[in-house]
Formats: C-alpha cells, sequence, structure tokens
C-alpha cells in the first residue's frame, strides 16, 4: 500500500487559470486524503516571500520522502524537480506528475528533448488528452501515461441556469481581450455583426472595443462572480490570431493542452465553442456540452441550426460535468489509476 503525498507551494496570483488550477488541486489532494509535506499552502504576492516559502517547502519535504511513498507534483515546477524525483527514487518512493504546461512546446524554456529526460525521471503522467500523450511518446517519453481529460475548477458556487433571451445565441470570452493578443476576436466581430459578445478580462483596448456595437467589455470580473452570474449563451475558447484555425504558437499549442478556461465555462453551465483540432475538442463531442468547428468563419450559419432541443441538451449535459468539475472527479479519476498502476508495478 503506498502511502499518498503531495507538496503544496505559494501561489502568487489567483487571478488567472494557472494559479487557480493549481490551488485547486491542491485543495481536491487534501480532500482525497494525501499528505501535504510541504508548507501549508499560501498566497503571497511578494516575489522574495514567495522563492523563500517554496524554498523552504522543498527542503521540508525532501526530508518527509520515505519507502513506498507516492508523491504528486504538479508540473512544471520552477524549483527542485529534478532533486525531488531523484530523493524519491534513491528513498523508493514514486512521483505521479500531474502536467500542467509543456515549457518546451509554449514558450520554449526547455528543449524537448530536456523536457522528455526530465518526465522520464518519474513513474506516472498524468496527461491532458491523447494528443499530448502521443507527443510526448513521439518525443520518447517512456513512462506511464495517463489522461485526466479535463481540469477540475473547485470554487465559485453556480448561479441559477442561464436562459438565453432569444435563439440569436451571444457568446461570451473570459482571458486576456487584447486585440493584439487575441485579433480574431476583432474579425470576429466584423463578420457577426448582429450578434453580441461580451468580453471578461485584462488588456482591453476600449477605443478600438467601442467601434464594435455587438461588443460589450464587462471588465475584471473574479471567476467565482462568472460562475454565478455572467451575460453570454455560449463560452468562446478560441486561441491563436485566425479564425480559420489554430494557428500561431499558442493556437498550435491548443492542440494538445486542455485550458482550465473551458472547466470554467462548464462550471457556469454554458455550452463551449471550440476549434475542431484542439485537444479538447474529443472531451466536448464525447459529452455533448458544446459544438467544436473548423473555423470561426462558420460559427454563425453554426448557432442558426441550434434549436432549442439541441440548446437544452448542451446545458443539460454542462449541468452534469459541473458537478463533477466542482467535486474533484477527474483528478480522483486518474489518480485512482495512477495509484493502480504504482501498486502492480
Amino acid at each position: 500500500m503506498l502511502n499518498r503525498k503531495f507538496i503544496s507551494r505559494n501561489y502568487k496570483h489567483l487571478d488567472n487559470g494557472g494559479g487557480i488550477a493549481k490551488s485547486d488541486i491542491d485543495i481536491t489532494l487534501e480532500n482525497l486524503g494525501y499528505q501535504n509535506i510541504g508548507l501549508r499552502r499560501s498566497f503571497y504576492h511578494n516575489n522574495l516571500v514567495h522563492g523563500i516559502r517554496n524554498f523552504i517547502g522543498l527542503q521540508k519535504a525532501m526530508m518527509s520522502i520515505h519507502r513506498n511513498d507516492a508523491i504528486v507534483l504538479q508540473y512544471p515546477m520552477k524549483i527542485g524537480f529534478d532533486r525531488i524525483c531523484k530523493k524519491a527514487h534513491q528513498r523508493g518512493a514514486k512521483i505521479i506528475c500531474l502536467i500542467h504546461d509543456l515549457s518546451s512546446f509554449r514558450n520554449k524554456s526547455l528543449t524537448p528533448d530536456e523536457e522528455i529526460k526530465r518526465l522520464n525521471a518519474t513513474d506516472v503522467l498524468l496527461t491532458h488528452n491523447h494528443m499530448m500523450r502521443q507527443w510526448l511518446s513521439e518525443h520518447g517519453c517512456k513512462v506511464k501515461m495517463i489522461d485526466y481529460e479535463i481540469m477540475d475548477y473547485i470554487h465559485g458556487e453556480s448561479g441559477a441556469p442561464h436562459e438565453p433571451v432569444d435563439r440569436n445565441y451571444s457568446l461570451y470570452y473570459v482571458g486576456n481581450v487584447s486585440f493584439k493578443t487575441h485579433p480574431y476576436l476583432r474579425k470576429l466581430a466584423e463578420i457577426m455583426p448582429d450578434r453580441d459578445i461580451y468580453l471578461y478580462g485584462t488588456h482591453p483596448e476600449l477605443e478600438e472595443i467601442a467601434k464594435y456595437p455587438n461588443l460589450h467589455y464587462m471588465g475584471i470580473v473574479s471567476d467565482r462572480q462568472i460562475i454565478k452570474s455572467h451575460m453570454g449563451d455560449f463560452g468562446l475558447s478560441w486561441y491563436g490570431e485566425s479564425l480559420d484555425s489554430g494557428e500561431g504558437r499558442i493556437g498550435e499549442y491548443m492542440a494538445y493542452n486542455n485550458p482550465h478556461k473551458v472547466s470554467l465555462y462548464l462550471r457556469c453551465n454554458s455550452p463551449v465553442i471550440v476549434w475542431s483540432g484542439a485537444g479538447r475538442a474529443e472531451f466536448i463531442n464525447k459529452e455533448k456540452v458544446g459544438i467544436t468547428i473548423d473555423s470561426l468563419t462558420t460559427l454563425d450559419d453554426r448557432l442558426k441550426e441550434v434549436d432549442d432541443k439541441e440548446y437544452r441538451l448542451l446545458t443539460d449535459n454542462a449541468r452534469k460535468i459541473n458537478a463533477k468539475l466542482k467535486s474533484g472527479y477527474y483528478l480522483d479519476k486518474a489518480l485512482s489509476q495512477a495509484i493502480d498502476h504504482l501498486n502492480k508495478s
């Protein structure tokens, strides 16, 4: 029987998907009975305090690793990942590595060979989807890989189910709303002038947004408030520079990554719109919780096809997934498979 452990950290930012996701995982691990061998989870914004707490927490964890431990690490870790893996194996412990991002793909801070070498020092990888798993395998990853399908989103209380005003369905987008970063937002407003698009997030170009009567900037709103109440009938999850596909560096990466934003939309009981080539498209189609399209140029016509029956089906299914995301269901499921594998190996 393995002793289930994890290492909590200091999280500077809970106003972005990454910080929320990592903190949520810590809470879920605690709820599942995993022991935190680092310092207590904290939220100091100061860079010096952040660095000191994470360093001390790492040292504390290193002294708390024993034979037959199974330690969950959230990846990437800026400091200490290699040391923890080495120490764990020296002491007869196992490492379960939950991947948030691949540094070699997203920001190029590692080469693929460097990253694969690092990940091969673990015992089980929890990957986003089959496309990420395939990419890792093709680049030399040898360890057991398990897809966790979608990232749980445990905090925030859902409000009353959103009811569309009419069948001229509106959209909403949460995140960086800058046209420089996401030029497709401007283009989308141009090709769908009669469809309202609500923007929640940072870096708004207010003068530019004002040029489009169908664009509505709603401000920087906490995810908890968005989950409780929001404008918009469909959540939009689209990355890259183009209307036609996930082009560009970030758009290409989304073929392998499941962004936390999709989980946020589903916590809102909202159907989701995603690129058909994205890694998350398989989950959206399987669970019937949204629409997958090849190009945003076809979105207006596709939305016109959505009748009351289909919209009700999508929202009912989103509500079911909402409950699972709130409970930590998907992490629990993936970790159970990982522990079973380690117990048998």
